[in-house]
């Protein structure tokens, strides 16, 4: 695993952990593709850091734990959990993920994402109802 893609995946998880906007903004490079398996659908720059930014305030705590990596040609692929709380205290169930991530100039290039979406059913409504209030 280059020096610089473990940099840049371990700052996503700093981001992620601290809730990090502007990190986001700078760890991303400007044409970033997310894709995610679960919609099949693939989010650029902005909607994906808007989608993160929803996220942080539906929850008071994230983390990856459990990480595995393994190389690939231009960054990684890592697997983990993604645990937390939600903002009135609750317990987020785990989210047990798969991600595919290139690296160019230390910047993040494309996220391949993949994870239960049946896990993500609670996280989804929050969302669904954070964003109709």
């Amino acid at each position: 695993m280059s020096k610089t893609a473990i940099t840049a995946v371990d700052q996503l998880g700093k981001a992620i952990r601290d809730r990090d906007v502007a990190l986001l903004q700078t760890l991303y490079a400007d044409d970033i593709a997310v894709w995610h398996a679960s919609t099949n659908a693939e989010q650029d720059k902005s909607q994906n850091i808007g989608l993160l930014d929803a996220v942080f305030a539906v929850t008071s705590e994230l983390e990856y734990i459990n990480i595995r990596r393994q190389p690939i040609e231009g960054g990684v692929v890592q697997q983990h959990s993604l645990v937390g709380r939600f903002t009135d205290g609750t317990e987020m169930p785990a989210l047990h993920a798969c991600l595919f991530i290139w690296v160019r100039d230390g910047q993040i290039t494309r996220i391949e994402e993949y994870f239960d979406s049946a896990a993500f059913a609670e996280l989804g409504a929050r969302l669904a109802a954070n964003a109709a209030s």
